[in-house]
């Protein structure tokens, strides 16, 4: 049992054995077997036998086949024939690349297919990357047959019938069929053929394949086709070839037909002479401009640069190529770009990004539009083509230039055809036109979403290369040699490499945008770099210097950001987080930006009917190219705009970029820019520029010094505050100190049109500590500059157009204030005009006028309240009542004086501007003096009016209301001015007989007195009642005036500047008082005890 076991063992190891050396030895050995069937055939003994390789035996046996001038025996031929018979066998085919192959999946996955291993692995070919793999494809493809795609059933269905009848035939020459002679020799023995042999001579007889010549295969192949897809045209011209090549990709073309069009097409990628319509219409161009330099004779042409070097031709204005050389040209580029696998470099460098990104995308251009999309990731970590893949992308568009003509991309024709018959059709083909044409209708109604994302995806590699752009090479070709060393010839094909010109277009572009520069490029280039710059803005990709430099900030902070202009929106919002390359790029572009509207697409799209409408004489001018920008700012808040949200945002956007950098706008820039180098070196975001620049504008003002800074960046100053009080978002500071108060005091308020900004001023008692600061400042700088106060100049614009027209703006506020009475008045104007009153009197530094009048008044009587109170606070008015106190003891300088009592004159008529009578009479007020439909505009006096006499008639409960009415009237008693209802009736008495006198120090109130009491001479009656109430009043607070207890004598004292002295004083006479006691009390006490004696 043992040895039979073994013995069984021993014959499977040699069946097994057997199997491999059938399978594996035969091919291990095929040289050998070569030399044996081969020997003795002719020459091949003498030039053959010393080669090893059978491939390389092959194909000397081949060359001596058709080099040999008598023919080799039939029976040498027909061995030859059985060895490339081999060569379309599968297992063969496995066999000879699987080793030599063992680096390139692609080939791999062909080896391990259940289709046409063959026609897998020499499309792939150009995909080959390993050098012994793409030899050892390239050598089996030379040594095959030259007609294998039409005769392959034949080769399959009737080997047997050849092999049984030694019909395999070489032919003698290289350019003829390679199975005319065996169809020919298995003809003649017909009759004993197997049925299905002679089914398949039947094909080929129906295809005249005797007669067929090897360029003319295509339709061979394509015979059913050509009745299906081109009945009308003649077969075997070329105008049948080009209708088979225009259906190519339709479902109903045949394989085999799509197949052998393919390999035709590469056939002339690799050698222009195999396309027979090129030569004929273009022999004479190519030889007459050397194309085919650098190249012998005999050597293959590669189309690309034959291509290259006619375009390059055409670029010349003075060169004109033959039309018929022009439509061949346009017909092999149309072919470029509709299948990838014509191009070598591309099948190579793009293999894995194709297995990647764009597997399973249809050809037809597909997949070259799929490499373009994934030129950059739009996605964080998102995956990009790789450098070589897009370097061959480059190099396919320069060889199609699909710039010059946008039919040459199939993808692109397909998307826009609709478009262009529907926007473009006046417009002339050719030179770009149509292409610039699309351009101009992106973000239109006109323009379609597929058109669109081809357009971007072709025109992102166009922008990398301003010769591909044809009415700007044609117009910057002098101004890009002559400033930005750019190559003269527009393409030549040793230069795909390194000759680019990746910065011209950035030298052209700093040359037109640049006002230092201006005036030095041609008038004709400026406006082409201007147009391409206007239609390139719309993407990001379209501006290779920020696309590629910001790439990675792309993915990372801006993949969210798709929408057209929305990627340089958002590297412009985050620019503080960005690459220091990137900030850079992004902060240069935002500067021309800021000063050029056709570089924002979201401006120039989203606002085009406002800008029309509203902007007409900023469009048409020249001069100013922000004005546009400025002029949508003034009226953004238009119904044109305000209904327009995707405009208003799009503005509000460009308010809060130009915050992050002084530079961001032009004209600020311009004019400030030596300023803030010099006053402001440690700012960094244009805010704290403005602030910094307005603080010392301010301090000018109020001092009535020359003003150090100019007054064109005070008039930029100014329209910078002016934007910053109409949106807190655009006061970064205001913004986050009054961050919680908005929240919860104005929650439901629009941060625009000044709304927010004027409820925190309503709220202004309950804020926090920082944002009152904030606020602070805010009122500052509207009351130093009232054409800044956006809430007043928007709600005063017609009072200000009919009464103010002629005044200085940074005093708008005085002229309202004095018109403001006068009965066509508007009463919302009116309305704001009061309230701003009110807040002067609360801040001595709200009023510039009573600020210069009392400024030394100030520093005299009122400095302990300045030193003591905090200075970025609102002081409640307490400086002011310092001053009337002053006043009332007729202690200011004249200016002062009549500057306050102008201020008592606006109190008396509306108590509201006296904000501590409001407070501390506020009970009196509503009870005793209330007024019907009183409102804060309300100017009679009638409510300071009956306080007065409600003080005289005792009704006053509270006594510091009465103290404060007592105030009042003693103010009046200094200056008539103070008590406007008794100037107003004593008026023409006044004129009369104290017009000589200066106001002030009571002096006109005791000229009324002495009329009054002279008996020769009379007031008015009016006048006469007025003053005798008046001065009953005065009488009775000369008697309340008495100080009443101790406590007001302690008051008094403490308050005074002498109380040392007056407390010493006081100390020494109550001293006195006990000494004199203690020795009063002796003498008395002495006195009764001697009486008691």
């Amino acid at each position: 049992m043992h040895s039979f076991t073994k013995s069984v063992c021993i014959l499977l190891l040699n069946i097994t054995l057997c199997v491999l050396s059938a399978q594996f030895g035969s091919i291990k050995g095929a040289s050998d077997r070569y030399k044996a069937d081969l020997k003795d055939c002719g020459p091949f003994d003498k030039q053959c036998v010393h080669l090893e390789e059978d491939l390389a035996l092959l194909s000397c046996a081949l060359n001596i086949s058709h080099s040999n001038k008598s023919q080799l025996p039939f029976s040498c031929q027909h061995k030859i024939w059985l060895y490339q018979l081999e060569l379309l066998d599968n297992n063969f085919l496995e066999h000879k690349l699987k080793e030599t192959c063992l680096d390139e999946p692609i080939i791999l996955d062909c080896l391990n297919s259940v289709g046409n291993i063959l026609d897998c692995v020499l499309k792939r070919r150009p995909s080959v990357k390993a050098k012994t793999c793409y030899k050892a494809i390239t050598k089996m493809e030379s040594l095959m047959f030259n007609d294998w795609q039409i005769t392959n059933n034949f080769l399959k269905n009737c080997n047997d019938d050849i092999q049984t009848l030694s019909c395999g035939r070489i032919p003698p020459d290289v350019r003829t069929l390679s199975q005319m002679h065996t169809l020919k020799c298995v003809q003649n023995h017909e009759q004993n053929l197997r049925p299905k042999c002679q089914a398949e001579i039947a094909v080929l007889d129906e295809m005249k394949y005797n007669t067929l010549q090897l360029d003319k295969l295509v339709f061979a192949v394509c015979n059913i086709d050509q009745r299906n897809f081109c009945p009308d045209e003649v077969p075997g011209t070329l105008l049948m070839y080009k209708c088979l090549v225009r259906h190519k990709y339709e479902n109903r073309m045949t394989k085999r037909c799509q197949d052998q069009l393919f390999y035709a097409q590469r056939n002339i990628v690799m050698n222009y002479k195999m396309s027979k319509g090129l030569v004929k219409s273009c022999k004479e161009d190519i030889r007459k401009y050397h194309c085919r330099k650098g190249v012998v004779d005999d050597k293959d042409v590669r189309l690309a640069q034959i291509l290259l070097c006619l375009e390059n031709v055409t670029k010349n204005d003075s060169i004109k190529l033959a039309p018929e050389c022009i439509a061949e040209m346009t017909d092999h580029r149309k072919m470029l770009m509709d299948d990838y696998r014509l191009s070598p470099e591309l099948m190579q460098n793009c293999a894995n990004d194709i297995t990647m990104l764009c597997k399973g995308v249809e050809a037809g251009g597909k997949t070259i539009h799929c490499l373009m999309e994934h030129a950059r990731p739009r996605k964080r970590k998102e995956r990009r083509i790789s450098i070589a893949c897009q370097k061959s992308l480059e190099i396919l568009v320069q060889e199609a230039d699909p710039g010059e003509d946008w039919r040459v991309d199939p993808i692109l024709r397909n998307a826009c055809k609709p478009v262009v018959d529907r926007a473009c059709r006046e417009v002339n083909g050719g030179n770009g036109r149509v292409m610039s044409c699309l351009m101009e209708k992106l973000g239109t109604s006109l323009m379609s979403p597929d058109c669109e994302t081809a357009l971007i995806q072709i025109q992102y590699f166009i922008s990398r290369d301003f010769k591909l752009d044809p009415q700007l090479y044609k117009a910057c070709r002098y101004d890009a040699v002559t400033q930005c060393k750019a190559k003269l010839q527009w393409a030549d094909a040793s230069e795909h490499e390194s000759q680019k010109d990746p910065l011209i277009l950035p030298c052209l572009y700093n040359y037109a945008y640049d006002s230092e520069l201006k005036g030095i490029l041609q008038s004709g280039c400026e406006q082409q770099i201007r147009r391409v710059m206007r239609q390139r803005a719309v993407s990001v990709d379209l501006l290779p210097e920020i696309a590629d430099t910001c790439i990675d900030d792309l993915a990372n902070l801006c993949y969210e950001n798709t929408g057209r202009g929305e990627e340089i929106q958002c590297l412009q919002s985050k620019i503080r987080d960005l690459s220091s390359k990137c900030k850079e790029v992004v902060t240069n572009f935002t500067e021309t930006q800021s000063g050029h509207i056709e570089l924002n697409a979201i401006v120039s799209t989203n606002c085009r009917v406002p800008i029309e409408k509203l902007c007409a004489s900023e469009l048409k001018s020249k001069t100013d190219d922000d004005g546009i920008l400025d002029c949508l700012i003034s009226h953004k808040n238009d119904p044109e705009i305000k209904t327009n949200l995707k405009c208003r945002a799009a503005i509000e956007h460009e308010q809060l970029i130009s915050l992050k950098n002084y530079k961001f706008t032009r004209k600020f820039k311009n004019a400030c820019k030596s300023y803030v180098v010099r006053f402001c070196p440690k700012a960094q975001t244009k805010s704290q520029v403005v602030t910094c620049l307005s603080e010392i504008v301010r301090n000018d003002t109020i001092s009535k010094r020359k003003h150090t800074i100019y007054k064109e960046c005070r008039q930029q100053l100014r329209s910078q505050l002016f934007q910053q009080k109409e949106n807190v978002d655009l006061d970064p500071e205001l913004k986050e100190a009054c961050k919680k108060d908005l929240l919860e005091y104005c929650s439901n308020i629009p941060h625009g049109e000044s709304a927010a900004l004027e409820c925190l001023q309503t709220a202004k008692t309950k804020l926090s500590d920082t944002c009152k600061k904030a606020i602070f400042v805010v009122r500052k700088q509207e009351f130093t500059d009232n054409a800044i106060d956006y809430h007043l100049v928007t709600s005063c614009s017609d009072m200000i157009d009919l009464y103010c027209h002629n005044t200085e703006p940074t005093v708008l506020l005085d002229c309202l204030k004095a018109h403001r009475e006068e009965t066509d008045f508007d009463k919302n104007c009116k309305y704001v005009v009061v309230n701003r009153m009110i807040e002067q009197n609360m801040d001595y530094r709200f009023n510039n006028n009573l600020q210069n009048a009392c400024k030394g008044d100030i520093q005299k009587h009122c400095t302990r309240i300045i030193l003591t109170e905090p200075q970025d606070v609102e002081l409640q008015g307490k400086v002011l009542y310092c001053l009337k106190e002053k006043f009332r003891e007729l202690k200011l300088e004249k200016t002062c004086e009549n500057e306050l009592a102008n201020v008592l004159k606006e109190q008396a008529l509306n108590y509201r501007l006296d904000p501590l009578l409001g407070k501390l009479c506020k009970a009196e007020i509503q009870t005793i003096c209330a007024v019907p439909n009183d409102s804060i505009t309300n100017s009679d006096g009638q409510v300071e009016e009956c306080l007065k006499n409600a003080l005289l008639n005792h009704k006053i409960v509270s006594a510091e209301c009465a103290r404060e009415v007592v105030q009042i009237i003693e103010e009046t008693e200094v200056d008539i001015e103070a008590d406007p209802l008794l100037e107003r009736a004593c008026a023409l008495d006044l004129l009369k007989y104290c017009k000589d006198l200066e106001h002030g120090a009571g002096r006109r109130l005791k000229c009324l007195k002495i009329i009054l009491n002279d008996s020769n001479r009379k007031l008015e009656t009016e006048c006469q009642k007025e003053l005798s109430s008046r001065l009953e009043m005065y009488r009775y607070v000369a008697a309340v005036n008495v100080v009443e207890n101790l406590g007001d004598v302690y008051n008094e004292i403490s308050s005074s500047p002498s109380k040392k002295y007056f407390l010493l004083v006081g100390f020494s006479i109550i001293g006195l008082i006990f000494i004199f006691g203690l020795y009063c009390g002796r003498v008395t006490k002495k006195a009764m005890y001697v009486k008691r004696k």
